[in-house]
C-alpha cells in the first residue's frame, strides 16, 4: 500500500473541520477518556461559537463536523446550526442518539453519524430512535444521509450482534468499531475479545458506502482499514491541516484528531494559523476514522 485518499474528489478539494464543541456528555462510557468527555464542564459561549463559524466560513470549501463530548447537549446547539447553515455548505453531527428522533429529523445538517454505545443501559431505546428516524418505524421518511457506528464492547458481543441484525433487517448502513482502550491502538485492544468474536467483527462487512481509495484503484471504507490494521502511515506524507482541521473543546486547533505537528493556535482567541504544506506522519497508528482517508502517500 503506497497511497490512500478520499474516494470523492470534491472531498479532497475541501477542508473538513472536526469541531469538538465541548467536553460535556450525558453518557459516561468506560472507554471514553476524560480528556474528551465529562458530565460537568461548562458549555462554550454561543457568541464565541458564532465567531468561530464566521472564521471558518472564510476557508474555501469548508465542511464542519460537530462532535464532542455530545454536541447535542449544548443548550444552544440548534441556534448554532441555524447560524452556520447559510454560511457553510456542508454540516454534519456525530451524536449518541439520546435526543428524540424528531429532534434529529428537523436538524438542518447534511449528514448524521449515530454512535450506538452498547454499554449504555438504554441502548435499545437509542436504536429505536434511529429506526424511527430512518423511517422504518412510524412511516417517517428521513431527508438526510446518515449511518450508525456500533461501539463493540468485548463484554457485550451478544448485544452487538443483535444490533447489527436489527439494523440489517431495516436496511440501515452501519459500521462496527472495536473499542480502542489504549492510546497506541496496539494489539492489546484485540486481546480483550474472544477469538470467535474478533473473527466475527473482521468478517462483518461495513454496509456504509466505501469512502476510501487505496493505491488509486481499490475501494474500502475507513472502518475496514482500521479493522484490518491497514492504518500504519508513520513516515508517510499527509495532507492533514490542508484537507482537515480539528478544533479541541478549548479552541486549540490541530491538523487532525491525531494532533500530529502540535497546536496551530487557538481559534477562540484569534491566534489560529492554517498550514499550507503537508506533514510527515509520526504516529504508529492512524486511529480515527476521520483521519484515515486524508490524502497520504509514501
Amino acid at each position: 500500500m503506497f497511497s490512500v485518499e478520499n474516494r470523492w474528489p470534491h472531498y479532497r478539494d475541501s477542508v473538513k473541520v472536526e469541531w469538538n464543541l465541548g467536553k460535556r456528555c450525558n453518557l459516561d462510557c468506560s472507554y471514553c477518556p476524560p480528556e474528551i468527555h465529562d458530565q460537568h464542564s461548562p458549555h462554550t459561549n454561543i457568541g464565541k461559537l458564532f465567531e468561530t463559524v464566521d472564521t471558518l466560513s472564510q476557508i474555501k470549501n469548508v465542511r464542519i463536523s460537530f462532535t464532542g463530548g455530545e454536541p447535542c447537549v449544548h443548550p444552544q446547539f440548534e441556534y448554532l446550526i441555524e447560524y452556520a447553515r447559510p454560511k457553510i455548505n456542508w454540516l454534519s453531527v456525530t451524536t449518541n442518539a439520546t435526543r428524540k428522533a424528531e429532534y434529529y429529523l428537523q436538524l438542518p445538517v447534511n449528514y448524521i453519524v449515530f454512535s450506538l454505545h452498547i454499554e449504555d443501559k438504554d441502548w435499545r431505546k437509542r436504536l429505536d430512535t434511529i429506526l424511527y428516524f430512518a423511517g422504518t418505524v412510524g412511516g417517517i421518511k428521513h431527508s438526510k444521509d446518515f449511518h450508525v457506528m456500533i461501539m463493540a464492547h468485548h463484554e457485550l458481543m451478544k448485544e452487538v450482534k443483535l444490533a447489527t441484525r436489527l439494523l440489517t433487517e431495516h436496511n440501515i448502513a452501519f459500521s462496527i468499531r472495536r473499542i480502542r482502550w489504549t492510546e497506541r491502538h496496539d494489539w492489546f485492544d484485540d486481546m480483550r475479545y474472544e477469538l470467535k468474536d474478533l473473527e466475527w467483527i473482521k468478517s462483518t462487512e461495513t454496509t456504509a458506502k466505501p469512502n476510501t481509495l487505496v493505491d488509486s484503484k481499490d475501494l474500502m471504507h475507513t472502518n475496514d482499514l482500521l479493522k484490518e490494521k491497514l492504518n500504519m502511515f508513520k513516515g508517510w506524507q499527509c495532507r492533514a491541516g490542508i484537507e482537515s482541521l480539528m478544533i479541541n473543546w478549548d479552541g486549540e486547533v490541530h491538523r487532525a484528531t491525531c494532533r500530529v505537528g502540535g497546536s496551530l493556535g487557538n481559534i477562540y482567541n484569534g491566534s489560529f494559523e492554517r498550514p499550507d504544506v503537508p506533514i510527515i506522519c509520526t504516529r504508529d497508528w492512524c486511529t480515527c476514522a476521520a483521519d484515515v482517508n486524508i490524502t497520504k502517500w509514501k
